[in-house]
């Protein structure tokens, strides 16, 4: 399974895996799960490319470093978690469509 595929999953039913749209339990699920596969040796498809979102959304959101983590810098521009969360996957769309 595709980073991507796993995403769309938790956009359309956050509450299956989250249990409400958070940036936050986003990317604590998104650790977790990264953590469980690596355990048992296993990797995502696209997680390598899934990592340059990272410096990506620094510059997107016009922060000087990335060392704060996307979460945080999208949480930083949004104005509570659930925005966040919403804004997390337009800014993942866009970040997608760059690499086309």
């Amino acid at each position: 399974m595709s980073i991507y595929d796993l995403l769309a999953h938790i956009h359309r039913r956050p509450g299956m895996y989250i249990v409400e749209p958070s940036i936050y339990r986003l990317q604590a699920f998104l650790t977790g799960y990264d953590a469980a596969l690596g355990y048992v040796g296993l990797i995502l498809q696209d997680e390598i490319g899934f990592h340059r979102f990272h410096d990506w959304v620094a510059r997107r959101l016009g922060f000087f470093e990335s060392t704060s983590g996307w979460a945080d810098m999208i949480r930083a521009k949004s104005a509570d978690d659930k925005e966040a969360f919403a804004q997390f996957f337009v800014l993942l769309e866009e970040f997608r469509n760059e690499g086309k």
